[in-house]
């Protein structure tokens, strides 16, 4: 939605909540074993569709280090999938770029049919973006129901009232169809973001943050909507978090560890 959702992220590694000094490893000992671990067990090779994303070796290096480093992933299509890793473990770099909105440095890549990065506008297409921080904020001044009605429109949807509302109305946003964006709660922001980046029925969203500011209860109702979205509509979905009984919740998980950590 240009001048509400902007998603042109290259060139932006600063903004993200990411620091560029940060080197990060895709495969740390202690706890990314159990992650690997609770992985394999939960899906094993033999038994796992086609894959839908597939990374190898993925990374992405700066001027200042590493944002992400040496990450495989193995996704199909309806499963939902936790990077997990402590804040500035390059969490948010990576979701962009399984997304099409980052660059990555090294690796390979594939979404759906598409090769990153030479299909990235494809890759765009088919996945959906909730809110980033920093990224692609909604002007606070905005009303929910305009917000969601702008996204309408720019997906082809006609942003008829009665539409806008049994909209909202599906994601349990109803009543803030009046309120403004600067007056949600945290959880209900996490919603309009998850909702936003469904109404182009993408094959794939990538939500972030998922603990941001909420209680635990809270972040598990919304990893619960997450799953009935992948396991229920068919919608891929990555998600980032720091919590292991959250990323337990997926059908597979990476975790991000901080040089030095």
């Amino acid at each position: 939605m240009k001048g509400f959702r902007e998603t042109a992220v290259a060139g932006k590694a600063a903004e993200l909540g990411v620091p560029l000094d940060a080197a990060v490893s895709g495969a740390g000992a202690g706890e990314a074993a159990a992650d690997s671990a609770f992985a394999a067990a939960d899906c094993p090779q033999e038994n796992c569709p086609a894959a839908f994303l597939e990374a190898r070796g993925l990374g992405l290096k700066t001027l200042g280090g590493y944002a992400y480093k040496n990450v495989d992933i193995t996704l199909s299509a309806g499963q939902i999938y936790a990077v997990r890793g402590h804040n500035g473990s390059g969490k948010t770099a990576l979701l962009l770029s399984c997304a099409g909105r980052m660059a990555f440095s090294e690796g390979r890549l594939r979404v759906g049919a598409a090769q990153l990065p030479h299909a990235r506008n494809a890759v765009q297409k088919s996945v959906g973006l909730a809110l980033f921080k920093g990224l692609n904020d909604l002007q606070e001044s905005l009303k929910v129901a305009y917000a969601v009605g702008a996204e309408f429109e720019l997906y082809g949807r006609k942003p008829e009232k009665t539409a806008v509302s049994a909209y909202l109305r599906q994601w349990q946003l109803r009543d803030c169809a009046n309120v403004l964006v600067k007056d949600l709660t945290a959880e209900q922001s996490l919603q309009l973001g998850i909702a936003l980046a469904c109404v182009g029925k993408p094959q794939m969203i990538v939500v972030d943050d998922i603990e941001d500011q909420l209680t635990k209860a809270q972040s598990e109702q919304l990893m619960e909507a997450l799953v009935a979205l992948a396991h229920g509509q068919g919608t891929t979905v990555m998600v980032g978090c720091v919590e292991r009984d959250l990323a337990a919740m997926a059908d597979g998980v990476c975790y991000l560890e901080k040089e030095g950590a």
